[in-house]
């Protein structure tokens, strides 16, 4: 169930809210803002409207990412200037800002998700050439790099250091594997 909220707060348990807040922070209670937009010309009380979703649905995709444990920073910032411009009425700027910031938490998301794949890979593959005795200090640095990359919030890099260390360890293991063929081949 939605409930109203009211400028003494959450309904439900009287916690103070911020003029944005979805659910409530201190019982979780569902919430729904109703802004005095009755005086505003039909224009701007559409750009209301909207700017209202899209800040819902922006908050929606950093709750996602939080979720996930992604790193949402500039998306928080961006949503966050977005709400101080619907309250300050600049519904057009504030729509702009949380569209950028849903797009950048779902970005961010998408590119965390990519890199988690990416590391299985990357281990599977590394695992693979390990049983067969290859070399993989090159891949170990590159997962190292595209752990430290992730733990700043760099997807992007990681993915490549993450895609970088699976190659070169499929690399040493077919290196290795040569070694062995020619080595069987000159024993016969």
């Amino acid at each position: 169930m939605v409930l109203p909220v009211s400028e003494l707060g959450c309904p439900t348990c009287g916690a103070i809210l911020g003029p944005y807040e979805l659910l409530c922070p201190s019982c979780g209670a569902k919430l729904k803002h109703l802004m005095k937009v009755e005086n505003l010309p039909p224009r701007q009380r559409e750009l209301h409207d909207i700017a209202n979703g899209a800040i819902g649905q922006a908050s929606a995709h950093l709750g996602n990412a939080r979720r996930l444990g992604v790193k949402v920073d500039l998306a928080d910032d961006l949503l966050a200037m977005a709400k101080k411009a619907a309250m300050q009425a600049d519904f057009a700027v504030a729509l702009d800002l949380a569209s950028k910031s849903g797009e950048e938490a779902e970005t961010q998301t998408v590119q965390f998700e990519a890199l988690q794949n990416r590391v299985r890979g990357a281990k599977r593959a590394m695992a693979v050439a390990r049983e067969d005795g290859a070399d993989l200090t090159d891949s170990e640095e590159l997962l190292e790099m595209a752990n430290e990359a992730a733990i700043v919030g760099d997807y992007r890099s990681a993915l490549r250091y993450a895609l970088k260390a699976a190659q070169r360890a499929e690399r040493g293991r077919e290196r290795h594997q040569a070694w062995k063929v020619e080595i069987s081949d000159w024993l016969k």
